[in-house]
């Protein structure tokens, strides 16, 4: 749960980076350079091992299919930012744990505990209070966001899956060549010329990308999709305090409430799954 927490948290800086230049670039580029520089540091990291792990893998459409669906959930997430403060962007995407608990169920089998169910709800209706004083309007934007957060809820599941059988490096590494592969043909032929500033703040991306990525397989392997997208709430705190320092944006009073409620619910999920983890006490049946 450190690592979703981490992993979620790194995302929260990452999408921050990424609205910084999100008006003086175009998405695909921003994503293509991203994808370039995460797959060059997963090639200088894993070298013609890693290669031939992607190539015998058995796993490749269910790879395809993550990459297909990460890719388009970022298609619409990022250009929502253009309209949207990163505190409404980010908000109504934290619909996505609810999802993907749901899917999870649906798909997974996994089981849903008293714990589970009340801290995705406490999440989520944390994130209606944040979201609620915002005045977020359901326009095309706002809609792009959602549909970005479903998208990302089922490329979740496909990564509970195929994580079991793949290394993380593999798994970033097969994810971000197919963004290269795929973008490559939309971003080169409309390239924008990029200052010192946006290619700082890309390069910083992939960086921060990769380890975003790397840690959330991991914390997916180890915890229930269940979990791990309650988890995710925790990265709502971050794009409020990134909102204000970066771009000067002014959260409501309510949205500390909301906020209060959000980490609430990952204390409690956390104490409960640390309790179910532990072994019982010596003389019990």
């Amino acid at each position: 749960m450190v690592l979703g927490v981490a992993a979620f948290s790194l995302f929260a800086v990452h999408d921050a980076l990424v609205k910084g230049v999100i008006h003086d670039l175009p998405v695909v580029q921003i994503l293509f350079v991203r994808s370039v520089v995460v797959t060059l540091i997963c090639l200088a990291i894993g070298r013609a091992g890693m290669v031939r792990g992607l190539v015998r893998s058995t796993n490749k459409p269910m790879l395809i299919l993550r990459g297909v669906l990460t890719l388009a959930a970022w298609c619409m997430f990022y250009p929502a930012g253009k309209d949207l403060q990163l505190a409404e962007m980010t908000t109504l995407y934290y619909v996505a744990p609810v999802i993907t608990v749901i899917l999870a169920v649906v798909f997974l089998k996994e089981r849903l505990t008293l714990a589970r169910v009340g801290a995705s709800a406490i999440g989520f209706f944390g994130v209606v209070v944040a979201m609620n004083p915002a005045g977020i309007t359901i326009g095309i934007p706002a809609l792009m966001a959602l549909g970005a957060a479903f998208l990302w809820a089922v490329a979740m599941i496909v990564m509970r899956t195929v994580s079991k059988t793949e290394s993380s490096l593999v798994l970033v590494f097969s994810m971000n060549l197919f963004y290269v592969v795929v973008l490559a043909g939309f971003a080169l032929p409309f390239w924008v010329p990029m200052d010192a500033r946006a290619i700082t703040f890309v390069v910083l991306t992939g960086i921060l990308g990769l380890v975003a990525q790397y840690a959330l397989i991991d914390a997916a392997r180890l915890v229930p999709a269940s979990v791990l997208g309650t988890v995710e709430y925790s990265a709502l705190c971050w794009s409020f305090i990134f909102g204000f320092l970066l771009y000067a944006e002014q959260p409501a009073p309510l949205v500390y409430v909301g906020a209060a409620m959000v980490v609430a619910a990952g204390l409690i999920l956390a104490f409960n799954e640390r309790r179910r983890r532990l072994p019982p006490p010596v003389g019990t049946a």
